[in-house]
């Protein structure tokens, strides 16, 4: 198709209504989803007991372990556990329990740094960047101690095109390629290595973690609730609710290519920011100089593209630089949220400026959707509605609902 025919398709897909939900039957009817989960205790165990331990979890990247002895360490609220990845003397990059085999104290107390070994601070138990227990103070006084035998508990771990996975099932049942599955494949030559440099906002939200996370899977608010943030970039004249110029639903995951203004036209100070670095949200001015495994539609008419990795990783990519949030449940009405925005480290002061002017843009639109969040829980338990009422642009999250429900349906069925 040539590139003229292909913008038009693209213009006249977006211009429709009702092009989601009939080409997926399989999640039932449009647009009713109960909200009754949201709230409830009994909900939040069943997804700590069928859930978080048995799927595959971000921790974090191999540029934050670069050189042996590097370390991070990353909480992980809903199996109660700290995760310790660090490359050892050999190179390799390992993932273990930050806990001491002795008395289960943390081994480290902090969230990153670079050592030559792991001293516990409690008693002073020393592990190698291997893990194994290499010395323990008054040995003598131990009865038949074998030191093989309490080396850090080690967690099942892979790594894709850099990111850091675990899985805290010490069998999965799946690798981690085959678990993202399409995500990967169209991901794989995606220059995420070229934008070490990161800044970080972390969180606490009072609501449930999937209230957050529904916000991300759809782009229907941003005409009202971004109105003053990010809404001129996505809306306009032409596509006044942001229809998304495409969306694709997968076993377990969903991606999103995001509709950007062709008028967008950004502040003074914007102008000035955009003339150092690449945006975190742009629109494609030429889709044909974009990196190809962005915009599929190939239009140029987009901003960015949404990929979201069950159940709560999301990686937002962009052209040539690349952002993620991580959605972490703290309790069935609480939540953290932490989010990473990646760049190339800046080389002058006109692209840390440029950076900076991003980091306060993001921050602007983190508040909105965690504002929202917490407004919504403290309405829920009033059970005046019992449901919600999605429309078509609103399909990824009944696709989440389904695949979560049915991922814990069949985990009690078949491995309870």
């Amino acid at each position: 198709m040539a590139k003229d025919d292909t913008e038009a398709a693209t213009v006249a897909n977006y211009r429709e209504s009702k092009r989601w939900f009939s080409q997926h039957p399989e999640l039932g009817a449009p647009g009713r989803l109960p909200v009754s989960s949201y709230e409830s205790q009994e909900q939040y165990e069943l997804e700590k007991k069928y859930l978080w331990r048995r799927v595959w979890l971000m921790m974090g990247r191999v540029d934050e372990v670069e050189k042996p002895g590097q370390f991070f360490v990353t909480k992980v609220p809903p199996c109660d556990t700290e995760v310790l990845v660090v490359r050892g003397r050999d190179g390799e990059v390992r993932a273990f329990h930050n806990v001491c085999t002795h008395r289960g104290c943390p081994i480290t107390w902090e969230e990153r740094g670079k050592v030559g070994a792991f001293k516990c601070p409690f008693h002073g138990f020393v592990f190698d960047l291997s893990g194994d227990l290499a010395a323990v103070p008054d040995e003598k006084n131990f009865y038949n101690l074998d030191k093989s035998k309490y080396s850090l508990t080690e967690i099942n771990m892979e790594i894709w095109n850099g990111f850091i996975f675990v899985h805290l099932d010490p069998e999965p049942r799946q690798g981690l390629r085959e678990f993202l599955a399409e995500t990967a494949d169209r991901l794989d030559s995606f220059p995420f290595e070229g934008s070490p440099h990161y800044y970080e906002y972390q969180g606490d939200i009072d609501c449930n973690w999937k209230l957050v996370l529904y916000g991300f899977l759809e782009n229907y608010h941003t005409q009202c609730l971004h109105k003053t943030s990010i809404s001129p970039l996505v809306v306009s004249q032409d596509n006044p609710f942001s229809h998304n110029l495409e969306i694709s639903l997968s076993e377990k995951h969903r991606f999103m290519s995001l509709f950007g203004n062709p008028d967008y036209k950004p502040t003074n100070v914007g102008t000035i920011a955009s003339k150092y670095g690449i945006a975190l949200m742009q629109v494609a001015a030429d889709a044909e100089s974009l990196v190809d495994c962005v915009n599929p539609t190939k239009s140029n008419c987009w901003s960015f593209d949404i990929n979201n990795i069950f159940p709560n990783f999301q990686l937002n990519v962009v052209n040539g630089t690349w952002y993620c949030h991580r959605f972490w449940p703290l309790s069935p009405d609480k939540m953290r949220m932490v989010t990473r925005v990646y760049f190339p480290k800046p080389k002058n002061a006109g692209e840390r400026f440029f950076q900076e002017y991003s980091k306060v843009a993001t921050r602007d639109v983190l508040l909105e959707d965690a504002t929202l969040g917490e407004r919504l829980q403290s309405v829920l338990r009033s059970k005046a509605v019992e449901h919600w009422l999605l429309q078509d642009e609103e399909i990824a999250i009944q696709h989440f609902h389904h695949v979560l429900e049915n991922f814990i349906e069949h985990e009690i069925t078949k491995n309870p």
